[in-house]
């Protein structure tokens, strides 16, 4: 299980800050298209794929994040009670959380993904824009057979779920250890994200100490 954990534990490392590295770009791209939307209406020329281009950006975003906020613990959470369960009853409560947990993100990506196939209605201003980026490049025939649809927005669902559930199966695996050992990870992040103890297996461990998993 030791060795299960550490593969799957950088898998998820890597993967999430991945996602959080493409995050901060989909950020200044939204930040950005906001900013010249707002600007081109003040001068009474509104610009329409801005608002296209932000509203995908925000969804990436999202959904780039999750993963990394899962797996340190960043998402809002209610712990009183749970912090004054002994290690092994609070093990088994995690176990069963991550469990219905990872029940429903494998129905969350299966029904995303039927979304992201299904949909094939257009994005008529971004379409508009790339065909007159492309013009000049291959021409107003190539061009003109571009279209942008809504479900390359909506890719990232699937995607993000299916990361997700990478990370409640660390979580799971981490709790059933605790189970077996009686002995619980404690891993505190900062703001950045940036373990205090060491990434991977050696996260420290404790008997009856505070936090939940998930």
């Amino acid at each position: 299980m030791r060795l299960l954990i550490s593969l799957i534990s950088r898998i998820n490392r890597i993967m999430s800050e991945t996602g959080v590295a493409l995050a901060c770009l989909f950020l200044v791209m939204m930040t950005a298209a906001v900013i010249l939307q707002v600007v081109s209406r003040e001068m009474r020329a509104p610009i329409g794929w801005t608002e296209e281009v932000a509203l995908a950006s925000m969804v990436w975003v999202s959904f780039l994040v999750g993963p990394w906020a899962y797996r340190h613990h960043q998402f809002t959470r209610i712990d009183v009670a749970v912090e004054m369960m002994s290690t092994r009853s609070r093990a088994i409560l995690n176990i069963m959380i991550h469990l219905f947990e990872a029940a429903l993100l494998v129905g969350a990506i299966y029904y995303s993904w039927r979304f992201f196939t299904g949909g094939n209605s257009l994005l008529p201003q971004t379409t508009r824009l790339v065909r007159g980026l492309a013009e000049p490049i291959i021409g107003a025939d190539a061009a003109g057979a571009i279209v942008v649809k809504n479900k390359y927005v909506y890719f990232i669902l699937p995607a993000g779920f299916t990361g997700l559930l990478m990370v409640a199966l660390e979580h799971l695996l981490r709790t059933l250890r605790a189970l077996l050992t009686g002995q619980e990870e404690h891993r505190n992040f900062d703001l950045d994200g940036t373990a205090r103890t060491p990434e991977g297996d050696a996260g420290g461990s404790r008997s009856d100490q505070t936090g939940r998993e998930g």
